[in-house]
């Protein structure tokens, strides 16, 4: 009888450590379906042409493995800009935005509480085929990369070739294919159209000015503006897998190829992140025009 009761106790003390365990792990599966009734809406918003592959689901994909480690979920989703501008004006805003410099319509929602930061970045560039001295480039033998909202007409001063034929991103670099052109004002896109094709090619970067930079603001207050700076966080300390999209991440060296000329550059001028249309469009008449030094002055030193 007494080996019989101290087998029943050995078999209950068993019993309780496995209860114990199962309490334990159903406890933080639970708090994480707690967590993820707080999730998070993240619009992704490309303003410019990336490296390659999709930005919003290279975003999902961190949001994903952020969801394993903190229990915090984030919808990530494409939105462009005319799209993001319209909701936000009719009162449907997002946790968290990601937008690229010059962005404008969210003026009075990023400010010293809501910041905007980096989280990758790309770069203007002249690209020539089988080499090619770079002084020579003029708007004549130039073709610029028209690229999406981006300020390719203000990099093109910068670079001296104002004035060049802009064509479509797909277009400009087929004509730099076929030899109408000698030069190309392009970006890390090119590089990577180029570097797939298996072409050889030389690339000058311009120094002078980048607009492309992929910026991020938490515009929710509260416990959401709380997950939101620690998902913002996240994305930054993950910047090494940044080569996964061929952009970016300043203080990085993640090429070994030609994008690696584009790391790193110190640039002289930027646009502020957030903008009104106003100046926007004083920049862009200042490109026009030709008027460097006005355009200097509307523009961000860095």
């Amino acid at each position: 009888m007494r080996r019989l009761l101290r087998l029943v106790g050995a078999c209950l003390c068993v019993f309780a450590v496995i209860a114990g365990a199962v309490v334990a792990f159903s406890q933080t599966d639970s708090e994480k379906k707690e967590n993820k009734a707080v999730a998070l809406t993240l619009w992704q918003i490309d303003s410019f042409e990336g490296g390659k592959g999709s930005r919003a689901e290279y975003l999902q994909s961190l949001a994903n493995n952020y969801y394993e480690e903190s229990g915090v979920y984030t919808e990530v989703t494409a939105v462009s800009a005319d799209a993001a501008r319209a909701n936000i004006e009719s009162g449907n805003i997002p946790d968290i935005i990601s937008y690229g410099s010059g962005f404008y319509g969210i003026e009075s929602l990023v400010d010293g509480n809501n910041p905007s930061q980096v989280w990758c970045r790309g770069a203007y560039c002249l690209i020539a085929l089988d080499g090619g001295d770079f002084t020579q480039a003029n708007a004549e033998n130039t073709v610029i990369n028209g690229g999406k909202d981006n300020l390719t007409g203000v990099a093109a001063l910068f670079a001296g070739v104002s004035g060049a034929d802009t064509l479509p991103p797909q277009s400009a670099y087929v004509s730099l294919l076929d030899g109408q052109y000698k030069f190309l004002l392009g970006t890390q896109r090119d590089i990577v159209r180029l570097m797939t094709r298996g072409v050889p090619f030389s690339v000058s970067p311009i120094e002078d000015f980048c607009d492309l930079f992929q910026n991020i603001s938490v515009l929710s207050g509260g416990e959401k503006g709380v997950h939101g700076r620690e998902f913002v966080s996240y994305v930054q300390k993950n910047h090494l897998s940044l080569n996964r999209i061929c952009m970016m991440y300043d203080g990085a060296n993640l090429y070994d190829n030609a994008l690696h000329q584009l790391e790193n550059i110190s640039f002289d001028y930027t646009v502020s992140p957030v903008i009104s249309s106003e100046a926007l469009s004083r920049i862009k008449q200042c490109a026009v025009s030709g008027d460097i030094n006005m355009l200097k002055t509307l523009l961000k030193p860095l």
